[in-house]
């Protein structure tokens, strides 16, 4: 990473010139959020009320994400800025204390840590002293957004949140909130279904995203790339293959924003088809021609592809 420390400071020695929040001035709340769950969330609640953009540019893999000094400028002028804690995203929480942001949320922040998964170094010892990206990792998975449990959770802070700022449009945002979370209970009950009596139980994966997953709906995640897109040894990508034969597993699922070059030749070696799942740390840039696209569009596709992953 590009000496994030001396970004930072650089970041915090101009906010005394930032303006003052939207809110003060009568307008729409101007939000930042880290990944799409918690955009898609925030626009739903927030409805016209709300501005929401991502830090992160389209396709980027948020492992090796730099932020600029304008990131930090933005997240100081805005009114709110959310991500998942301090602990699973340590980058976002040095963004946030960098830019002296008075209104921030962490959703995942009262988590209990039985809830959290524990982060494992599974790609060889290299990896454990020295990483590309230089990002300081949590001890937990952090990729808690995919879970629609956790989303529920989530929203409810969001929307607390947005009503806390904002308490004469409460009734529109509690309302969008009881909305969103039919939404979220709807794929709550699809993933039920197809993980009750599932065919195999074990899915194949591009990276490790999908733990939080795995573990609510009891199904086996295999990773090509580690939890922080950490290369596999040698070794491991031919037990992987052997693995796949052995059990003949017909598809492996291609991941947005992740390089597939490993796991194309585990494709190759294996016969499997690929399948798209989207880990909605980011949008493409086709996605955002579909300006309907939400979490729950994106997660209807994903049940699909775990379901033929796990049942066909």
């Amino acid at each position: 990473m590009k000496k994030l420390s001396t970004l930072l400071l650089m970041g915090t020695l101009v906010l005394g010139a930032c303006g003052q929040n939207s809110s003060d001035k009568g307008e729409q709340l101007e939000v930042y959020t880290t990944v799409f769950p918690f955009k898609s969330m925030t626009e739903q609640i927030g409805g016209d009320h709300v501005e929401v953009k991502s830090i992160y540019p389209n396709g980027t893999d948020i492992h090796t994400f730099e932020p600029t000094q304008q990131d930090t400028l933005n997240i100081a002028k805005g009114d709110l800025f959310i991500y998942s804690s301090d602990e699973l995203d340590p980058v976002a929480a040095k963004i946030n204390k960098a830019a002296k942001n008075k209104n921030t949320l962490a959703v995942a922040s009262n988590l209990e840590e039985k809830q959290l998964l524990e982060h494992h170094h599974d790609h060889g010892d290299e990896h454990e002293h020295e990483h590309e990206h230089g990002h300081e990792e949590s001890a937990h998975d952090p990729h808690v957004w995919l879970d629609p449990v956790m989303n529920k959770t989530f929203a409810k802070e969001i929307k607390d949140k947005l009503v806390k700022l904002d308490p004469e449009n409460k009734k529109d945002y509690s309302k969008n909130y009881e909305k969103l979370v039919k939404e979220i209970d709807d794929i709550d009950t699809q993933l039920k279904q197809i993980t009750k009596n599932p065919k195999r139980d074990t899915v194949y994966i591009s990276h490790e995203s999908i733990g939080y997953l795995a573990n609510r709906y009891h199904f086996t995640e295999k990773g090509v790339s580690g939890m922080n897109n950490e290369e596999p040894s040698q070794q491991e990508i031919v037990t992987m293959i052997n693995d796949i034969n052995d059990l003949k597993v017909p598809y492996i699922l291609y991941e947005q924003n992740i390089p597939s070059k490993i796991t194309d030749v585990i494709k190759d070696k294996t016969k499997t088809e690929a399948l798209k799942f989207h880990n909605m740390s980011v949008l493409t840039d086709d996605d955002v021609k579909n300006k309907d696209v939400t979490y729950q569009t994106i997660m209807k596709q994903n049940v699909e592809s775990l379901d033929k992953a796990l049942n066909q």
